[in-house]
């Protein structure tokens, strides 16, 4: 028994550290983007308008690194407690307030976002800080995702929720992106320890924020997998509703 309980431990170390590797790896981009701003504004004749664009970008890129390190260190401290305080919740005011929360960076990259609520949802029952921030790292990581991997200059992304046959909620990002699917999620896990892409499909720069929506995921219910809404493939996980009330 205490030799299992060695090799989980064990194995809980190896994919944090893991996690840490692709996550410093990730947060270069963000801090390259403000490197490279900085730059460009140590120039001469910029105009006013010029210089509060390229300040806001900067600002924008250096929040979705906290971002993620926040998202982190909620990992952390999810392996910490026996089990996550969980609390009714309302889906859809959930997926606005997140929406709410990445539109700015969504919109640096020419990318539209959509809340949809597909019927009437029962609160579900989960931990409100993992899930706003599973579901906030995921939306960036795709967002930069899907303007890597299409020429289009328009894109778009959908927060949804949704009903499922096993009577249970769904809810994730969803958009255009090619070759996410169950065994890509997978492999990830996999190779976290042994790669430092483990994520083939998502390019440089987003793959340890699906990775960490992932691991807050598995802590609440039920890790990602790859879902469709609205014609639109994506990532989601299953949350139980709850018959209580009252929610926040």
């Amino acid at each position: 028994m205490k030799r299992s309980a060695s090799r989980h431990q064990n194995t809980q170390l190896q994919q944090q550290r893991a996690l840490l590797i692709a996550l410093s790896d990730d947060l270069a981009l963000p801090l390259l983007q403000v490197k490279t701003g900085l730059e460009v504004l140590e120039q001469k004749d910029f105009v006013r308008s010029e210089t509060v664009t390229i300040a806001q970008s900067m600002a924008l890129s250096a929040e979705a690194g906290l971002q993620m390190v926040e998202a982190y260190r909620l990992v952390l401290r999810a392996d910490q407690l026996e089990n996550l305080p969980l609390q009714p919740l309302s889906i859809g005011a959930v997926l606005e307030d997140v929406a709410h929360r990445v539109w700015l960076y969504a919109k640096q990259y020419s990318t539209s976002i959509e809340v949809d609520v597909t019927g009437r949802l029962s609160p579900v029952l989960a931990h409100q800080p993992s899930l706003c921030a599973a579901l906030e790292v995921l939306s960036t990581s795709l967002v930069r995702a899907q303007a890597a991997q299409s020429q289009a200059q328009d894109y778009r992304l959908i927060l949804g929720a949704h009903r499922t046959a096993d009577n249970v909620i769904a809810a994730g990002v969803f958009t255009n992106i090619q070759g996410l699917s169950d065994r890509t999620l997978r492999a990830a896990r996999a190779l976290s320890g042994r790669a430092r892409q483990p994520l083939a499909s998502v390019p440089p720069g987003a793959a340890s924020g699906v990775l960490i929506a992932d691991m807050l995921c598995t802590a609440m219910w039920q890790p990602l997998r790859a879902a469709a809404h609205r014609n639109m493939g994506g990532l989601a996980t299953a949350i139980p509703a709850t018959q209580q009330l009252n929610f926040v």
